[in-house]
């Protein structure tokens, strides 16, 4: 649930965005949607280091590739032997990658203030907001949306008791939705945005 801002503007330690960034606090009645992935060092919230991010607009049922943000962080960050068996980011695979700071303003500047949809979105929420905090003083008050809920409230509208199976793998699986160069971040929001379509407009 988004809070109103008159009464985030109230709340202990509150701190709004720059001038180049207040429009992401203004409310967005549209009907876009940016989906969002990022591929980190390792795989923890406080601690890992942003290696990649990749968005798309949803609109309606439509994936806009076109204008796909995809970037790569030169980043020296060790990396953990698991993230990388899962992403294949070492470290000579990021020397062409652009700065950390700039692939968040290229990031903030893309989404605006529409809807930001993910799976297992908090942890890119929290890697996000770490990296904004620290960049420019505030974090995300965009609205959120996790595509695995989408998919346990359509299921368990009709049977309550269902055992799903809420892996990336598995909600691909049941939705018919093919799994795209997995563990890139372009590869994944562009799965996820397929689920997420699939959820919303169900054929």
């Amino acid at each position: 649930m988004r809070l109103p801002l008159w009464l985030k503007r109230r709340l202990p330690g509150y701190r709004p965005p720059p001038e180049r960034w207040a429009h992401l606090e203004e409310d967005y009645h549209g009907d876009e949607v940016v989906v969002v992935d990022c591929e980190t060092s390792e795989f923890d919230k406080k601690h890992g280091q942003l290696l990649s991010l990749a968005a798309v607009t949803v609109k309606h049922n439509t994936i806009e590739l076109a204008s796909a943000l995809d970037v790569t962080i030169d980043s020296n960050a060790a990396t953990h032997p698991e993230a990388v068996r899962v992403h294949y980011l070492r470290r000579e695979d990021r020397r062409h990658g652009v700065s950390t700071a700039e692939a968040i303003e290229q990031f903030l500047d893309f989404v605006g203030n529409r809807p930001i949809c993910g799976f297992y979105i908090e942890y890119d929420r929290a890697i996000l907001n770490r990296y904004i905090r620290d960049l420019h003083g505030f974090e995300l008050p965009n609205r959120f949306i996790e595509v695995s809920e989408l998919y346990v409230r359509s299921k368990r509208r009709y049977i309550p008791e269902v055992n799903l199976d809420l892996t990336f793998e598995g909600l691909a699986r049941d939705l018919d939705v093919p799994v795209i160069e997995r563990h890139t971040a372009l590869g994944d929001v562009i799965s996820t945005a397929l689920m997420f379509i699939k959820l919303r407009w169900p054929t």
